[in-house]
């Protein structure tokens, strides 16, 4: 990961140490189900998406959620894989994110 583009983790401290369950889209609205590490599910949700990156990223175990600096008004949001030699990855370029206790950023 490129230290100058990242901005800063998102999402809940529990979100972290979890595992992606779903992806879905729906035009350009993506939610990304996620069982946290005490098994609480999650969905971040991603509205004005341009772009989604990914390799198989349901059962992906991870580090952490990332932003990354993004050519405004998208942002980029980086679904760290805890395994770093792993195949999964999910990245997400989207205007918007959204947690599931509401919080808008």
């Amino acid at each position: 990961m490129d230290n100058s583009s990242f901005i800063g983790y998102v999402g809940e401290r529990d979100f972290h140490d979890g595992s992606v369950v779903a992806v879905e889209q729906v035009g350009d609205l993506v939610r990304v189900r996620v069982r946290g590490a005490s098994g609480k599910i999650f969905v971040a949700e991603f509205g004005g998406v341009q772009a989604i990156r990914s390799s198989k990223p349901e059962g992906m175990t991870l580090y952490a959620l990332s932003e990354m600096r993004a050519q405004p008004p998208q942002r980029r949001f980086v679904f760290a894989n805890w395994d770093e030699k792993g195949e999964a990855s999910l990245e997400i370029d989207a205007e918007r994110f959204r947690d599931s206790d509401d919080h808008v950023a």
